[in-house]
């Protein structure tokens, strides 16, 4: 009897131990793992003394608390005006500069104030699929590998609500950063897909240029940088037109003048709100650090790092770039190895920040195309290769330059799972886009770019249409495809014959 009640007791003791969680979760049999989504910079809102009266977001910040900070600078324009007092102006400026953003900056050991918090999301259904994924929101300043960490608990969390053994990422620009981080730290074991999209794993130009107070201001970048957010000239004449008045003012000097003026004030000024607001506040923060490419990791710590004050900062940078930036390759080949299905996504010939000298580098606007896809060669912005050029890999007969002679995949990381989209604008989407994700989250096996000849290495995106299409060289492209590709004067005539046809279609409508 005593055997009886000691095995009673012992069963429920057994049952207790089950995690609720675990009951309302069996092992799940849909055969697609449950996807969280690592977002961009940009995904979780920073708040400063959050649930008091003085509540202040400092990241996505309040439109209302924006303008009313710079417009304190007005009183010291009329004296710059009078007296070109720059000092004072400067003075004014970086202290709206510091106390609109100062509260993001982190203490040496790259450790947040414990005033600025943002909200962790907790996950609690279950329900999962292709349309159905786990946003996971995060704070950008802090080390890659602490939100890792966080990441982690995330995984696990999602693997016990699905019932799934394994999960996958879809990474969308700094996401991608947190996912190498997640990798390196935590290993394959977890994770069955990812998916790279528009990511800076080799980090960036422009953010090593910044970080040594490099500033340039081009104006060619600049005019390319305003026409590609215009709407597609397409479907709206009044695209064409507004495309038409950035030329003339190109034309009639307008643009000179108004780059000589910035130019003046970067002069004057550029290095000052640089030394006291700017440096200070963004080169805290670890995961900007994660952002500065090996091409200025070192110049850039010699100029923005303090070894005496910072050096717990100075370990966290440290630790990214030389276990995870330059080992990127590695990490992404033994991850394909292990059965990880990778898929990079990167997009080009799209005019990056024209405020930094590497304003020629080819891009998706923000992200440098040689970065993202981890090792392509690519020429700069609307240039190709010298005639004769050959891959910088040989590959037996394997052909990965892309049809307009502009970028050669065959140094990638992973080039038979790299795909490069011309004239997609960072991380903007269309259901084209989603319909190519859902493919490579479908599929049981690894794709690569001859697995579907819908989707070669080379796209062109066709964001009218929500769709795609190959790649081909510019000289094939129509009148039309060329102006909007590259609108310049020598397109001039046909503008004009677009804008005609416009006109004479509404009046015969």
């Amino acid at each position: 009897m005593k055997r009886l009640v000691s095995l009673i007791i012992v069963t429920v003791i057994l049952a207790l131990a089950v995690s609720p969680a675990a009951i309302a979760s069996p092992s799940c049999s849909c055969g697609q793992s449950p996807i969280i989504f690592l977002s961009g910079l940009g995904s979780a809102s920073l708040v400063r003394d959050a649930g008091t009266q003085d509540e202040q977001r400092l990241w996505k910040i309040d439109e209302a608390y924006l303008v009313s900070e710079f417009l304190k600078l007005a009183p010291s324009v009329p004296k710059l005006i009078a007296n070109g007092d720059y000092d004072a102006f400067g003075d004014e400026l970086i202290k709206t500069i510091n106390t609109v953003f100062g509260d993001l900056a982190l203490d040496g050991d790259g450790v947040s104030s414990e005033r600025v918090t943002y909200e962790l999301r907790e996950y609690t259904s279950g329900e999962h699929g292709l349309d159905r994924d786990y946003y996971f929101a995060y704070d950008f300043r802090i080390s890659p590998f602490e939100t890792a960490a966080l990441l982690k608990t995330a995984v696990e969390t999602v693997k016990e609500l699905t019932g799934h053994d394994k999960v996958s990422f879809k990474a969308s620009s700094m996401g991608g950063v947190i996912a190498m981080a997640y990798l390196s730290a935590y290993g394959t074991e977890d994770i069955d897909k990812i998916v790279f999209i528009n990511c800076p794993i080799l980090g960036t130009e422009v953010a090593g240029e910044l970080f040594t107070k490099q500033l340039e201001i081009n104006k060619d970048a600049l005019i390319r940088y305003g026409e590609q957010a215009l709407p597609a000239l397409d479907n709206d004449p009044i695209a064409a037109i507004l495309y038409a008045v950035i030329e003339g003012l190109d034309i009639s000097g307008i643009w000179d003048m108004l780059l000589l003026t910035a130019d003046f004030f970067i002069d004057k000024l550029g290095e000052k709100v640089l030394n006291e607001a700017v440096i200070p506040i963004f080169t805290s923060m670890p995961g900007l650090w994660a952002f500065v490419s090996d091409l200025y990791f070192e110049q850039a710590k010699g100029a923005a790092i303090n070894t005496e004050t910072q050096a717990g900062l100075l370990s966290k940078i440290n630790d990214y770039h030389y276990n995870v930036q330059n080992k990127a390759s590695e990490i992404l080949n033994n991850a394909k190895a292990d059965g990880v299905c990778i898929y990079i996504i990167a997009g080009y010939d799209m005019q990056r920040t024209p405020l930094v000298p590497s304003y020629l580098n080819d891009s998706d606007g923000t992200v440098d195309t040689k970065y993202a896809s981890v090792g392509a060669v690519v020429a700069p912005i609307r240039e190709t290769f010298a005639d004769g050029y050959t891959q910088a890999v040989d590959f037996s007969g394997i052909n990965y330059i892309s049809p307009d002679n502009h970028i050669d995949a065959s140094s990638c990381a992973l080039p038979d799972n790299t795909w490069f989209i011309k004239n997609m604008l960072h991380c903007n989407n269309h259901d084209g886009h989603r319909e190519l994700y859902r493919l490579m989250f479908e599929s049981d096996t690894q794709l690569t770019v001859f697995s579907d000849a819908r989707y070669p290495q080379f796209l062109q995106n066709d964001k009218d249409n929500n769709t795609f299409y190959e790649v081909v060289p510019f000289e094939n492209y129509t009148p039309m495809e060329q102006f909007m590709i590259s609108p310049t004067l020598l397109n001039l005539v046909t503008l004009i014959a677009f804008l005609m046809k416009n006109f004479s279609i509404l009046l015969i409508g």
